[in-house]
């Protein structure tokens, strides 16, 4: 407990939450906790892995700096774990532009972890689709049914991983496709010949965003198909489309509304998606740059009236998590309750009787972050001898500076691949 304990003190010293300090400290939020055991719930919808059915599977919350919001998203994290669902959490920045989906399924595959066991998820799939007929079959129907809309080469795939004499590299091969990495078509239809399988599938280049969509069609087919609930992805510092030019805010909004189901035609059965964005970000961005009127139209006229839809979609889900799941400052109750768990686990961290600090004020501005610093200094003063301390604490403005540099590249790309 004592090393644990330690782990999770220096996270919240650092301000960055681990799992440690997660695990222990839980959180106060149960409302939008309910509300995400059912998203996760809802993330297949129906059950029929196909396209075009109705019904969201995501939610947000919003926060200032230092309200917690990274804190409660790893604690859905554990949670969704705990119903085995596999996990991606990705903070959305310059290499993982929202606007851009193919960079941000990467980052998804890239992060994506077991509940149950440290393996890469696709190799572990791949294995364990060799070792399960009745998985793979229910696989198999899945991707050839001809409405279900994924290419001749994700059938081909599960061909050849049904074979027990396929090689080991071609396999390896496979997953990495699963993955997001590029792999040439002729390797696999070179291994298809050796398999004796060379007119059975007719294989072609996948332009990238269509290849992008339907990866993010297959991989949560793929985990279900192996035991998995679904696929959990957890996005963080969602804020940072403030600062993209408007195209590619138009872009982002759009990729986060497919991400969200919010249009039945367009959803990812098997995919729950949460984020977490700044509370100012309706005010000082959609508000204020009047996004819910331009940029929809924007798109419109580029002729992509789907993402026109789904973008204004997007901005209306943004306004109703502003409103309704907000993390407010924390009441005096969930400050002596949180002063107890701390406290605890910095006397198990240090073996060290650390003494209850008396109420500190209670601000409107006052994070709970900077509440629980405040408390570690004290006691790490009165452990090494010292006094007691004057703390001083300051606020971080959101920035919503317009920078092109931060997508330079965009989802528009994809449609030249």
């Amino acid at each position: 407990m004592t090393l644990e304990a330690r782990m999770a003190i220096e996270a919240l010293r650092a301000g960055v939450p681990n799992r440690a300090a997660i695990r222990l400290m839980g959180t106060e939020q149960t409302g939008i906790e309910h509300a995400f055991e059912a998203a996760l719930s809802a993330a297949w919808g129906d059950g029929v892995p196909a396209r075009g059915k109705s019904g969201a599977s995501g939610l947000g919350m919003a926060g200032g700096f230092g309200t917690g919001k990274s804190h409660l998203l790893g604690y859905l994290a554990e949670v969704a774990r705990q119903q085995r669902f596999v996990v991606s959490r990705v903070v959305v920045s310059k290499e993982t532009p929202l606007s851009h989906p193919g960079h941000v399924l990467a980052a998804a595959l890239r992060d994506a972890t077991l509940p149950d066991r440290p393996d890469d998820p696709i190799a572990a799939c791949v294995t364990a689709l060799r070792e399960q007929p009745e998985a793979l079959d229910a696989i198999e129907v899945a991707v050839s049914t001809p409405d279900a809309g994924f290419a001749p080469i994700f059938a081909a795939c599960l061909f050849l991983v049904r074979r027990a004499s396929t090689a080991p590299e071609t396999l390896r091969r496979i997953a990495r496709l699963w993955s997001g990495a590029k792999v040439s078509v002729p390797t696999i239809r070179q291994a298809l010949v050796a398999a004796g399988a060379r007119r059975t599938y007719s294989l072609k280049a996948i332009p990238v965003a269509a290849l992008t969509e339907q990866l993010a069609r297959f991989v949560p087919l793929l985990f279900r198909a192996v035991g998995y609930a679904g696929w959990c992805i957890l996005f963080d510092e969602i804020e940072l489309i403030g600062r993209y030019t408007p195209l590619q805010r138009a872009l982002s909004y759009a990729a986060l509304g497919a991400l969200l189901g919010l249009d039945g035609e367009r959803r990812f059965p098997g995919i729950a998606t949460t984020y977490a964005i700044t509370d100012d970000f309706v005010t000082a961005v959609i508000n204020a740059r009047e996004d819910s009127e331009t940029l929809p139209e924007r798109l419109t006229l580029k002729g992509r009236a789907a993402d026109a839809a789904l973008a204004l979609s997007a901005i209306r889900h943004i306004e109703r998590t502003v409103l309704q799941n907000r993390l407010l400052p924390p009441t005096l109750n969930e400050l002596s309750v949180c002063h107890d768990k701390v406290l605890r686990l910095y006397s198990s961290a240090y073996d060290w009787p650390a003494p209850p600090l008396p109420p500190v004020e209670r601000t409107a501005t006052r994070t709970l972050r900077q509440y629980i610093k405040g408390w570690i200094t004290q006691w790490d003063l009165r452990r090494l001898g010292g006094g007691d301390v004057s703390l001083i604490t300051g606020s971080i403005d959101s920035n919503y500076t317009e920078d092109a540099t931060l997508a330079e590249r965009h989802a528009l790309d994809d449609d030249e691949a």
